[in-house]
């Protein structure tokens, strides 16, 4: 077929093509299924045609069997396991609630109000619903948006802790996890079904309650407060999401400008934290001399412990595995290999979850990693040809490469295109990855020495100098292009392409690589095509 050709990565993509095409078929979209499941089938058939006739074509198409295997496999499995998987979310009877209509609503707080300008949002679960002389106990939680006013510090909510007892009128809007746009993933990912809307002068009361935490919310709790108690507000907020990845006390205008210039990334748990953890857990196994395998299992363990904490994210499930493949590797004497080691965690998530190729965290994820790990090498080299020196040229080519592969999912996601963001990368991403490491340091010290506190507040300032850098850079009007959305299989295709330009994929023949490459390109605006459909 051609060199270095990747079993592990083609299933992953086939898998991801699968989902994608499982849900265009939920939706009705029979036209997309039919065109994938018709040029699956002719290849495969004209590949069988050596059996019929002495064609050297269709011996050459033979010599493609594996790659068809996997592709067709991994495609039933994706195609599969989508609709097993969402058999319970089909069952599902939520309750219809007229949004012109005023309800009374009580439930307890599942986690803490998050306060900004002008809103404050929460999550209820045991939720009670009483309006049109009929009561309701909802099955599902709840997401709730309450107006207020700028001089509304809302003091009631901000002191409101998990599990009180909160009773307010609204409007209810019932949000199903499939609904006919798509996988709504919020719903999803939060246990929600239902969204209120109303403002803090309909707030009835809270009552206080107890309510019995699981250790894993009382270590999340204990590492909020050390951060909260010794940093500023805004800077506690974003610090706290790129340890936990909870956007949660992350003020409106700074995810903002954080996607407006391209680095929303940041905001997310990634290779670094994982990759930190991994590291220091390692040195301090290794100085308590233990083995290598076992220190596989126990930084295994740890990192489990750690997605829990992150509430499964996608993005700190995938750093985690990789990690943890990394140093099982080298614990068992093989070679690591950085695609297959990525494309076996996406592999092992989906499988457990295929909803989680809609989710933003997941896709932001692997694009970011796929593009750093197949056109990082090339632009790196490229780069330092240019004499560029080697730490401008690893940044930049890092930034560049995240860029190209996470352009459609921008794209869909947000419905612009970051202008700047190579820029911006280029200057907060170093600032990031120093200010990550030392605000790390300093939460361990200080949760072991609480009084040694003012490490973390000495390393707010880090954040809010990329606050300051990026803020002002999109408040420029130039800083993003809108454009339209595009369809889910050109992103599967984003990742395939890739793959087939990057140096990994090596054909010496110039009209085999020229024909490999005009394919591709034609299958993309085939795809952009049917995008704008």
């Amino acid at each position: 077929m051609f060199s270095h050709f990747r079993p592990i990565f083609i299933c992953f993509l086939s898998i991801m093509l699968g989902i994608f095409v499982a849900e265009l078929f939920r939706e009705g979209k029979i036209a997309y299924f039919i065109v994938v499941l018709s040029l699956l089938v002719i290849i495969i058939l004209l590949s069988c045609l050596k059996f019929l006739t002495k064609s050297k074509i269709f011996e050459k198409l033979w010599s493609f069997n594996k790659f068809f295997v996997v592709v067709l496999v991994s495609f039933m499995v994706g195609f599969g396991g989508f609709f097993l998987h969402t058999q319970g979310l089909m069952k599902e009877n939520s309750i219809e609630f007229n949004s012109q209509d005023s309800y009374v609503v009580t439930g307890n707080l599942k986690n803490s109000a998050v306060i900004y300008n002008k809103e404050v949002t929460f999550f209820l679960d045991d939720v009670f619903v009483s309006g049109d002389g009929k009561a309701h106990k909802l099955e599902k939680g709840m997401y709730v948006k309450m107006a207020k006013n700028l001089d509304d510090d809302a003091k009631e909510l901000q002191d409101a802790k998990m599990g009180d007892r909160i009773s307010f009128v609204g409007s209810i809007f019932t949000s199903e996890v499939l609904g006919k746009g798509g996988v709504f993933m919020f719903a999803y990912k939060n246990d929600v079904r239902y969204i209120a809307t109303t403002n803090t002068e309909k707030l009835q009361n809270i009552t206080k309650e107890k309510r019995s935490q699981s250790f894993v919310d009382d270590v999340r709790e204990k590492i909020k407060d050390t951060i909260y108690n010794n940093m500023e507000k805004r800077e506690a907020g974003l610090c706290y999401a790129v340890f936990v990845g909870d956007l949660s006390g992350v003020d409106y205008d700074i995810v903002s400008s954080f996607q407006s210039t391209g680095v929303a990334h940041l905001l997310a748990v990634s290779g670094l934290n994982t990759a930190l953890m991994s590291i220091v857990l390692v040195w301090i196994l290794t100085r308590l001399g233990v083995k290598q395998k076992y220190s596989v299992l126990i930084v295994f363990l740890m990192l489990l412990f750690y997605c829990m904490i992150c509430n499964f994210c996608a993005s700190c499930l995938r750093a985690s595995l990789m990690s943890v493949f990394l140093l099982a590797s080298k614990a068992f004497g093989k070679q690591n290999d950085s695609i297959n080691s990525t494309s076996l965690s996406g592999i092992v998530l989906l499988l457990f979850c295929p909803l989680f190729v809609f989710d933003l965290s997941f896709l932001l994820s692997y694009s970011c990693v796929f593009g750093m790990i197949l056109l990082g090498p090339m632009f790196y080299r490229f780069f330092m040809r240019c004499k560029l020196g080697k730490f401008v040229s690893l940044n930049l080519s890092v930034s560049l490469a995240a860029q190209i592969t996470t352009l459609c999912l921008c794209i869909n996601t947000f419905g612009y295109v970051s202008v700047v963001s190579l820029l911006v990368n280029l200057i907060v991403c170093p600032i990031m990855e120093y200010v990550y490491i030392a605000s790390f340091v300093s939460l361990m010290i200080t949760l072991i020495m609480p009084f040694m506190g003012f490490l973390l507040w000495c390393t707010q300032w880090g954040y809010y100098l990329v606050d300051i850098i990026t803020n002002f850079v999109a408040s420029f009007s130039f800083a993003s292009v809108s454009v339209d959305k595009l369809s889910g299989l050109f992103l599967v295709w984003t990742f395939l392409a890739t793959y087939i330009f990057s140096p990994f994929m090596i054909e010496q023949n110039k009209r085999k690589r020229a024909i490999i490459y005009s394919g591709t390109i034609f299958v993309g605006v085939l795809l952009l095509c049917f995008s704008f459909l």
